[in-house]
């Protein structure tokens, strides 16, 4: 490809090693300085010349001098190797987690009441770093996962655990409620055909939460008319304004509960896991770091 870095044909060591003569000019005190013999430096200065097609250095009794070319040589080797040096304190830095960044897809539910949370305590520890949060359903943040678009994702759910490491963060039940005012309030257990009767709010298809709505509302699944809506946040309104039933995360309701606001119908909960998700192969300093962080809240919990 036209934009291609082009391959250098000079080492780093031939200029280490040149730039120590010449700033000696003397092949013997260049050597001692760097540890290496007088004849391992001699042959690093012929395959400089070599692959250059320059003289960069003529002897003046017993010592050497640096030709013109060489000059402009030495002058050029100090950029590169100065050069070398920044790569190798971003690197350190990066390692001792500085400086960096770090992108995150989460779901609705583990992005609004779980993320910040837990990216507070997190970015406390590490200032220097650059933190991304991306929110979508489930099955969206896992694609974006394996795609390489973000470091992790932290989801709700069912999904497709092949090729990726999971770690296990917390359990949340999925209930059936509705407002506090709505007809189906204080039923006993509402039956499918009572449940028809009125509107279901409806997360978007990869939702987490609307894979395992049908294990919470059974037979009357899909008999309601339906409004579709994409954020937890979005059904939570809908609820406490009346328009219907929803499935929802106890999290998401649970002061909304406590107040009264919102009823959960009598159904049998489902059972999910907030779980975090990496590629076994992503090693960055800051993913690692953040992965034993979560870790760590997941035993403290």
């Amino acid at each position: 490809m036209p934009n291609d870095v082009p391959r250098p044909r000079v080492t780093l060591e031939q200029l280490h090693t040149f730039l120590s003569v010449a700033r000696r000019e003397h092949v013997t005190r260049a050597a001692e300085s760097i540890h290496r013999s007088q004849a391992a430096v001699s042959e690093q200065l012929r395959l400089l010349e070599r692959t250059l097609g320059l003289q960069l250095l003529e002897r003046v009794g017993r010592g050497v001098r640096v030709t013109p070319a060489g000059r402009e040589i030495e002058r050029a080797a100090g950029i590169v190797l100065r050069a070398t040096q920044d790569v190798e304190q971003v690197a350190a830095e990066h390692r001792g987690l500085r400086t960096g960044s770090l992108a995150i897809a989460a779901s609705n539910t583990t992005g609004v009441h779980r993320l910040p949370g837990w990216l507070a305590s997190f970015a406390a520890t590490h200032p220097g770093l650059d933190l991304r949060l991306r929110l979508a359903n489930t099955a969206a943040a896992v694609d974006l996962l394996r795609g390489g678009d973000v470091d992790c994702a932290v989801v709700e759910g069912p999904f497709e655990t092949a090729g990726l490491e999971i770690l296990v963060l917390e359990e949340d039940d999925l209930i059936a409620v509705v407002g506090a005012t709505h007809p189906l309030a204080g039923t006993r257990r509402p039956s499918p055909s009572a449940l028809a009767a009125h509107r279901y709010l409806a997360r978007e298809p990869g939702s987490g939460t609307e894979a395992l709505a049908a294990r919470v509302l059974g037979r009357a699944y899909g008999r309601s008319a339906s409004l579709e809506l994409g954020q937890a946040e979005a059904i939570r309104a809908g609820v406490l304004g009346g328009l219907g039933y929803a499935v929802i995360s106890r999290t998401v309701v649970a002061d909304d509960l406590a107040a009264g606001r919102i009823v959960a119908l009598p159904l049998r909960p489902a059972r999910r896991e907030f779980t975090a998700v990496r590629r076994p192969a992503a090693l960055a300093p800051a993913l690692i770091a953040f992965w034993r962080h979560l870790d760590e809240v997941r035993v403290n919990r």
